[in-house]
């Protein structure tokens, strides 16, 4: 489920070099190409026109797990609804170790245990090769996709502070680390068929690289998703829940039909709509879902609840202090190099950006709205 994160940090950590190689070893994976530059002054043109935006409609779809007058907290990461496939993968190949498990203390309590004859000894060493075979392969080639959906935090989390005007990113190492950004200067984009999108750019950011994520549940309807945004710039802009309805409050425990709801987020208006023979299809591939679902399950018992740091937990609270927004100084040295070296990529095209769109307060705002 963190592959698509995965794959924006490594765009922006990894050499030319490195990502030149792996495109020509994978020619057909567009993931492994070099990125050529990123003319930065184009996303913030359009950043300034989808700022401007306004829906009439605010409504909140995505898992809400935290939600008062100061924070809104909901879950992010792209491909949730695909959870569970690399669980399922590394099950296999644990599968030929649970054989030798059970295999193996029957070979020595039989009857005939203290006589070994040659297909005896044949069975025992095939069991030891094959589940030794099988880990190596895991954990040499596989165990650092596990990490991507299991054995790592439950989900990555955003979470909106309006009284710090600050956004906050819940993400493991491996695709970039936790961040404080600012909230004036985010960019979201609602793509149907996708979750929608929430990015900070240069140079409109305290950092000199992109840093984006994908809020929420996938949606066929840019409806739903502009109206997802407008539920969470009413809350950060007009008042928190003064200005827009509490949302429901998911849990943070692995529940079981929480993973198997999640492989139907996007299909929802499409199944509403559908007919009988829509509908024998998906009877008919639910063994799969079902499949799917279950390895969705146990990945989310496999990995633990994201806890923010003590700062960012007591952010806007009384006498509290505000957590310091992210820069480059706060990643380690050779990733801060790789950072700097690679900043070339998110250039501005020659001459003037176009100027940083307009805030307004909160009390121009909600006068602006009532116009």
């Amino acid at each position: 489920m963190y592959l698509m994160e995965w794959i924006l940090w490594l765009s922006v950590i990894k050499s030319d070099a490195w990502l030149q190689e792996q495109a020509d070893e994978n020619p057909n994976d567009l993931a492994s190409r070099p990125l050529e530059p990123v003319y930065e002054d184009l996303l913030v043109a359009e950043y300034a026109r989808l700022r401007a935006a306004r829906s009439d409609h605010a409504e909140s779809r995505s898992p809400v797990y935290a939600c008062d007058n100061t924070i809104l907290e909901m879950r992010c990461g792209a491909m949730e609804e695909k959870r569970g496939f690399m669980t399922l993968m590394s099950a296999f190949f644990f599968w030929p170790t649970l054989v030798a498990i059970e295999g193996i203390p029957i070979l020595f309590t039989e009857p005939n245990a203290g006589h070994w004859s040659i297909s005896k000894a044949a069975v025992f060493l095939l069991l030891v090769v094959m589940s030794a075979a099988s880990l190596y392969i895991y954990f040499k080639y596989l165990f650092r996709f596990t990490r991507l959906e299991s054995l790592t935090s439950r989900h990555l989390l955003i979470r909106f502070n309006r009284i710090t005007r600050q956004v906050y990113l819940h993400r493991p190492p491996s695709c970039g680390g936790i961040a404080v950004l600012p909230w004036d200067d985010i960019h979201h984009d609602a793509v149907p068929g996708v979750n929608l999108v929430v990015g900070w750019y240069p140079p409109y950011s305290p950092l000199p690289f992109p840093n984006m994520v994908f809020v929420g549940k996938k949606s066929v309807s840019e409806f739903d998703m502009k109206a997802e945004w407008e539920y969470i710039r009413r809350y950060m802009d007009e008042g928190g829940l003064d200005a827009v309805s509490p949302p429901r409050l998911s849990s943070h425990l692995p529940l079981p039909w929480a993973a198997f709801a999640a492989q139907f987020e996007a299909l929802g208006p499409y199944l509403r709509h559908s007919g009988p023979l829509t509908w024998l299809g998906m009877l008919l591939i639910s063994p799969a879902l079902l499949v799917i679902g279950l390895g969705h399950w146990v990945s989310l018992i496999l990995c633990w609840r994201p806890r923010w740091p003590k700062i960012i937990r007591e952010a806007g609270l009384p006498g509290k202090p505000t957590p310091p927004l992210t820069t480059i100084d706060d990643y380690p040295p050779d990733v801060r190099a790789a950072l700097l070296e690679n900043a070339h990529r998110w250039v501005v095209r020659p001459g003037s950006p176009p100027p940083r769109p307009k805030r307004f307060s909160l009390k121009e705002s909600w006068e602006n709205r009532k116009r």
